[in-house]
């Protein structure tokens, strides 16, 4: 149960790609603490890591108990990162259709090279 409500505090207060990296590392440390590397420096660096990355990780989170599952009914944080002015698509708020351009330009870079081979005749492929 704590860990299902730490990781929701988490989903608040921590960026998407520091929860990446921390599910990467995870077997990584447990392989560590298992073979006995407790005092180990690769140990020690990657707690280093943990810590800092959870040191905005603090709040509130209700959970709900039925059956032998468990679900999170709510959650807070002074520390959340979600900021309801930021996410608003009104005039407002923190985005801009524009901004949206160009990251969808340099994403896609990848798709039409693909579909520019794939339009390729065979004759053009040899």
């Amino acid at each position: 149960m704590l860990l299902h409500a730490h990781r929701a505090v988490e989903q608040l207060t921590l960026d998407r790609e520091v929860m990446h990296l921390r599910d990467g590392l995870v077997p990584r440390y447990a392989e560590m603490v298992y073979n006995g590397c407790w005092f180990a420096p690769e140990r020690e660096s990657l707690q280093a890591l943990v810590d800092q990355a959870q040191r905005h990780v603090t709040g509130v989170a209700r959970l709900k108990l039925y059956k032998g599952g468990v679900s999170i009914a709510g959650r807070k944080s002074a520390n959340s990162l979600y900021d309801p002015a930021m996410a608003s698509f009104e005039q407002t708020g923190g985005y801009r259709q524009a901004d949206a351009e160009g990251f969808i330009r340099l994403n896609s870079l990848r798709l039409r090279a693909l579909a520019q081979i794939e339009s390729r005749t065979p004759q053009e492929k040899k």
